[in-house]
C-alpha cells in the first residue's frame, strides 16, 4: 500500500512516501482486488474500495469510475486528487466458469455393413463461453485392444472417419467419440458420445 504526502514546491509536486502528516494531501491508493467473472459474463460490475485521503485533498476521483464494468484480465484504476496527484492500483477479473458445451450427436446411429472400410461419420455440437471463443478437439477410443491409429480417423472437430470393422470375437466394436472445448482460461468441458459396427444387417433407424 502507498501513502503519498504531496506538497506545493515552485510550481511542481513532490512526492515523499509518508506513514502521516498533517501538512499537505496525504493520501493511499487502495490494494489491488482481484474479483470473479459473473456467470454467463465476461467481466463484471466492481464497486472500487475508497482510498484512504484527508480534508486537504479535496475531491478524489477514479477512472474508470466505481461501478464500471470490468472485462476479464487485469485492467488499472486511477485515482486522481483534485490538485492532480495520481496514484493507481489494479483490478483483476478472473474467468472460472468452463465453457457450455451441447450434447455430442453424431450422423449415423451405427456404422452398417461390416465391410472392413472407413466410413465418415459427422461430429455434431455447439461450443460457446462468457469470454472468449473455445477451441475444441475431436478424440477417439474403442472397445477393441488390437486396433490401430488406421482404425479411426479425425478429419476435424465436426467429422470422423471410422472402420466398419467387428471385434474378432465377432461382437460390435464400439467407438468413443470425445470432444473437449478449453477457453483461454484453461477452463475445460467434456462430452462424449458412443457408436458401433452393427452386423452385415440394415440397422433399425
Amino acid at each position: 500500500m502507498k501513502t503519498f504526502l504531496v506538497l506545493p514546491l515552485t510550481g511542481m509536486l513532490l512526492f515523499f512516501y509518508a506513514t502521516g502528516n498533517s501538512q499537505g494531501c496525504l493520501f493511499t491508493c487502495p490494494e489491488n482486488i482481484v474479483m470473479k467473472a459473473d456467470s454467463g459474463k465476461g467481466g463484471v460490475y466492481v464497486t472500487l474500495p475508497g482510498a484512504t485521503v484527508d480534508s486537504s485533498c479535496g475531491v478524489i476521483s477514479y477512472t474508470p469510475a466505481s461501478g464500471s464494468f470490468f472485462k476479464i484480465g487485469s485492467s488499472s484504476v486511477i485515482v486522481t486528487t483534485a490538485s492532480g496527484t495520481r496514484c493507481s492500483f489494479t483490478v483483476t477479473v478472473t474467468d472460472n466458469e468452463p465453457p457450455s458445451l451441447s450434447l455430442v450427436t453424431l450422423s449415423s446411429k451405427r456404422i452398417w455393413p461390416a465391410n472392413g472400410k472407413m466410413k465418415e461419420v459427422g461430429v455434431r455440437y455447439s461450443s460457446a463461453d462468457n469470454a472468449n471463443e473455445t477451441s475444441c478437439v475431436v478424440s477417439i477410443s474403442s472397445n477393441d485392444p488390437a486396433a490401430n491409429g488406421q482404425d479411426a480417423e479425425v478429419v476435424n472437430t465436426h467429422l470422423v472417419r471410422l472402420r466398419a470393422q467387428r471385434l474378432p470375437n465377432g461382437l460390435a466394436r464400439i467407438y468413443m467419440i470425445t470432444v473437449t472445448c478449453t477457453d483461454e482460461a484453461g477452463n475445460i468441458t467434456k462430452r462424449t458420445t458412443g457408436i458401433s459396427v452393427a452386423k452385415n444387417i440394415s440397422p433399425k433407424k
